[in-house]
């Protein structure tokens, strides 16, 4: 687990969404516009965007009931940005697994550490604040 650092976002983008897999979509499509209109673009865009779709798929799956309402946030750092996903369980905190060759569920969060920075997980009273830090540059390359 990481802590999170008191910098403040240089810009930020909020949705809410209901607990639907159709909310996946949508979301991806928004967070690609509204991160391209920030700038970004090739490798960290697709790792952004890559990291949202699995972290707010993972709070449908795991992290909330049917119809449960679910905030996703986009702020923008110096030199990447912080995505979190908002849901309504406290008591399941998500954990990587090994899935099996045929299963087509099951490497959200190992996509998520592949794309982004960090992973960090707050449970609060009647929520969970899942997030990632993505970086707007290669590794070996400057921000």
């Amino acid at each position: 687990m990481v802590t999170r650092s008191p910098v403040a976002p240089l810009r930020k983008w909020e949705t809410f969404v209901r607990s639907d897999l159709t909310s996946v979509r949508a979301v991806r499509h928004l967070a690609a516009d509204v991160l391209a209109g920030w700038g970004w673009d090739g490798a960290p865009l697709e790792n952004a965007v890559i990291v949202c779709s699995e972290l707010l798929a993972n709070a449908i799956f795991h992290g909330t009931r049917p119809g449960d309402e679910i905030a996703v946030r986009v702020e923008e750092l110096d030199g990447g940005c912080r995505i979190e996903v908002v849901d309504t369980r406290p008591d399941l905190v998500p954990t990587a697994r090994i899935a099996g060759a045929t299963e087509e569920r099951g490497r959200g969060l190992l996509l998520v550490r592949a794309c982004s920075a960090d992973l960090d997980v707050v449970p609060e009273r009647g929520r969970k604040t899942v997030s990632a830090r993505v970086r707007n540059c290669l590794p070996g390359t400057a921000a």
